[in-house]
């Protein structure tokens, strides 16, 4: 009987270790991290939420973190208060329940894959903050490794050729889409003759910034001093004399 008590104890201070309270006045609740998306509901301020997992998606206020809750929707971490400005759980989509960092999934190596994948995939990199090199390379969630670098990340993200395709190749397995069309998962990047090296630059589309469509959240291997991190460009950025174009992945499946 002590034991049992123990045990219902113990678990009801486990399962609010991931609660915190609402920090603003009428925070909605969303289908997907930004406000764009449908309205679930909304939460009064001081109402405690518990966060499920943790997601990239548009800017509030400079915070581009989103805050999944039991309720089984997104409301937006600036709102929260968690003491941080940085994750308190795993990122949404990772498998084991979001606790690993990405990576979760079932495509096969050079198969077809969804788009949840692709952004698992791409967020187990940057949950490790992995080095960005030209040369190196790092395991993906299976332990294949691919190049550290922009391409090689694109490349390990879509589950594509190991060490990875450079900015010049990616072209033979991406097909142009328009900016209108982007989901997530989808590829910006200058791509094509020209752009070996550091002369291109290619990221993982996550999702729209703002509303207005004008600039999107990425997950992307940026460079040596930042490493593969979540980062925020406009549409149509520049990289020298190359103009960014998005692309979509040939075995993706929408």
């Amino acid at each position: 009987m002590q034991l049992t008590s123990l045990a219902l104890c113990l678990a009801a201070a486990i399962s609010t270790v991931a609660a915190y309270p609402i920090k603003g006045d009428g925070v909605n609740c969303r289908t997907g991290p930004g406000t764009s998306y449908k309205v679930v509901k909304s939460y009064a301020k001081g109402v405690d939420v518990k966060i499920t997992c943790q997601t990239h998606g548009e800017s509030i206020n400079g915070d581009t973190l989103w805050d999944k809750t039991s309720d089984g929707c997104y409301v937006a971490d600036y709102y929260v208060k968690t003491g941080t400005t940085n994750m308190v759980t795993g990122q949404c989509g990772g498998s084991s329940g979001g606790s690993s960092g990405g990576g979760g999934g079932t495509s096969s190596y050079n198969g077809k894959i969804s788009r949840a994948e692709i952004i698992s995939r791409g967020e187990y990199w940057i949950s490790r903050h992995v080095p960005y090199s030209m040369s190196k390379t790092y395991p993906d969630p299976q332990g294949r490794k691919y190049r550290t670098d922009c391409s090689g990340f694109v490349s390990m993200a879509l589950h594509a050729n190991a060490p990875g395709y450079s900015t010049v190749t990616l072209t033979d397995i991406v097909k142009p889409i328009k900016w209108s069309e982007l989901k997530p998962g989808d590829v910006v990047g200058t791509l094509g003759p020209g752009t070996a090296g550091a002369s291109g630059h290619v990221t993982l589309f996550h999702s729209w910034a703002d509303s207005a469509h004008k600039e999107y959240n990425t997950l992307e291997c940026r460079g040596t001093a930042y490493g593969c991190v979540a980062y925020k460009r406009p549409v149509g950025w520049k990289d020298g004399s190359f103009t960014a174009k998005p692309y979509r992945y040939i075995r993706v499946t929408d």
